[in-house]
């Protein structure tokens, strides 16, 4: 009923009918490859975070352990070894998983051989991603055997011939792609959208003739490969088969009719082609040029033609260190897997023995934890005495320390408050010193410092109860600094500025200013630094 719903939402709609259905009849099966296809769904939509893949697929396949569906393991792991490689880049993941899946689906009785067939089908497209094109023939044959719609068996037997192809098997990429024509002639030949089969085939036959040295059977489906994929815009093969087919008019010497190729060569590339399709058509066009006796171009298409040769080195690079890293993978697991199993059964012995030590000692045990309950109790009772004992003394300690330091906080404010005022009484009496009064009083108020030596212990001990450790902390910070220094940065701690230091300490504003450029020096501060702003640094 909702199959013209084709957007996500009536996709999913449709799913939600099914794990409701499933849940109705108590069909836990049912419920899991609905949950199979709504994940399928979602990764071919949008993306699951890895993590949240990763949990779906561990715990189906959990589901799938406990309520016995063997059948449905070799899915779950295909999908997630497939999404592993497409949508994280996880490749050597998604080979193990992808092996995993074969695994599972190897175990298997000879029962659903639909199921068995689409899995290698797609196992077998993915072995041909990863460049295993070895693989990509063992399970594509694997395919025949099975009964599966046509189209996916069509689609299989071609990558098997261009399989062979790439390993330049000529003779069986040759029986492949004949199959492959059979198959699309008896099939597919009078579907719109399928149309352009013929021509890829065409061209890929196309290049076993050539690589087999039937040359004028080759130039004839070459010829054919392009017209039909150029026409439906399949411009990845048509740069392959006109590239093919230039190179074919080069190697007979027929500069004329290579050149017709080499400017829809170069445009069909330029759009679609991948990585070796431009090795290819530098190649080519440095032979052309050759020809011609262009000999800048020649440089030029040399130069193009080494750098994707290192592009593809790269790529192969990186294939074969997926694959040696396969192995680490493989035999990281394995071990894993077979550590597992040997502490699982140790387990079971372990258990067992001390299942009977456990009912030897029962009798015993029973009589001496009655025994321990009453010890128990009584040491319990004591030992929270002495820890209420104890916490009391830590609130009383805590409260005495909190008293202390509040004590010192508020005389440590009171002291700076007296400096901040002596400074505002010098200031009021230097003003009236401008019109003839009090020099004597602004001198007697100088010379009076808050902070002589005596001062400087009572003060000490204040502040390291207000900041503690802030001069421990000055002194590793400045080795070198000296009892002078010590005493302004105690002041500037306590936002006194320059003036009310110099007032506290009964020396000149100039006396301060000497000894910051000191000090700056020392630790190499910028010149806009002030005291308060390096205080507050340590």
């Amino acid at each position: 009923m909702f199959t013209h719903l084709k957007s996500q939402e009536g996709y999913l709609f449709r799913i939600a009918v099914a794990e409701l259905a499933a849940k109705q009849h108590n069909d836990d099966k049912a419920l899991l490859i609905a949950q199979l296809a709504k994940m399928d769904y979602l990764q071919r939509s949008s993306k699951v975070d890895l993590r949240t893949f990763e949990d779906w697929y561990k715990s189906s396949l959990e589901e799938a352990d406990r309520v016995d569906f063997a059948e449905i393991k070799a899915a779950l792991t295909f999908l997630y070894a497939v999404n592993l490689r497409l949508n994280y880049q996880q490749d050597v993941l998604s080979l193990y998983f992808l092996n995993k899946a074969i695994e599972y689906s190897n175990r298997l009785k000879e029962g659903n051989s639909t199921q068995k067939g689409l899995l290698l089908s797609g196992v077998t497209r993915i072995f041909y991603q990863f460049d295993d094109f070895a693989n990509a023939v063992r399970y594509g044959k694997e395919v025949e055997k099975y009964n599966i719609n046509q189209v996916e068996k069509f689609l299989t037997l071609d990558i098997v011939g261009v399989s062979y192809l790439k390993l330049k098997n000529y003779d069986s990429a040759q029986i492949y792609v004949d199959k492959s024509l059979r198959m699309f002639h008896q099939d597919f030949a009078k579907e719109d959208d399928k149309k352009v089969w013929y021509g890829i085939l065409m061209g890929n036959k196309a290049h076993i003739l050539k690589g087999l040295g039937n040359l004028t059977s080759a130039i004839q489906h070459y010829r054919i490969g392009i017209e039909e994929t150029s026409k439906h815009n399949l411009l990845d093969n048509t740069c392959r088969f006109a590239i093919g087919l230039a190179d074919l008019y080069l190697a007979q010497n027929n500069i004329t009719e290579a050149s017709k190729l080499i400017s829809l060569a170069k445009q069909a590339t330029y759009s679609q082609g991948n990585e070796s399709d431009h090795l290819q058509l530098h190649q080519l066009l440095s032979n052309y040029y050759k020809e011609v006796g262009n000999m800048s171009l020649v440089v030029f298409h040399k130069d193009s033609t080494q750098y994707w040769t290192e592009i593809l080195e790269k790529r192969r690079g990186k294939n074969v260190q997926i694959q040696a890293d396969l192995k680490l993978e493989t035999e990281r697991r394995r071990n894993a897997e077979m550590t597992l199993d040997e502490n699982i059964r140790q387990q079971e012995i372990n258990r067992i023995i001390t299942i009977v030590i456990i009912l030897l000692v029962t009798g015993i045990a029973f009589v001496w934890i009655l025994r321990q309950r009453l010890v128990m109790k009584v040491k319990e009772k004591e030992l929270k005495i002495q820890q209420q004992e104890a916490e009391k003394q830590v609130l009383i300690e805590q409260e005495k320390a909190k008293r202390e330091q509040l004590l010192a906080q508020l005389k440590l404010e009171e002291f700076t408050n007296i400096i901040v005022a002596k400074n505002k009484q010098i200031e009021m009496l230097e003003a009236e010193n401008d019109r003839g009064k009090n020099d004597t009083s602004i001198r007697q108020l100088q010379s009076n410092s808050l902070l002589t030596e005596e001062q400087w212990i009572s003060f000490k001990l204040l502040f390291e109860q207000v900041h503690i450790g802030y001069l421990t902390r000055l002194k590793e910070k400045i080795p070198g600094i000296s009892p002078a220094e010590i005493r302004f940065m105690a002041l500037a701690k306590l936002k006194l500025d320059s003036k009310e230091m110099a007032s506290s300490l009964g020396v000149s504003p100039n006396a301060v200013r000497n000894v910051w450029f000191r000090l700056r020096k020392k630790i190499d501060l910028s010149e806009d630094a002030t005291w308060n702003d390096f205080a507050d640094t340590i």
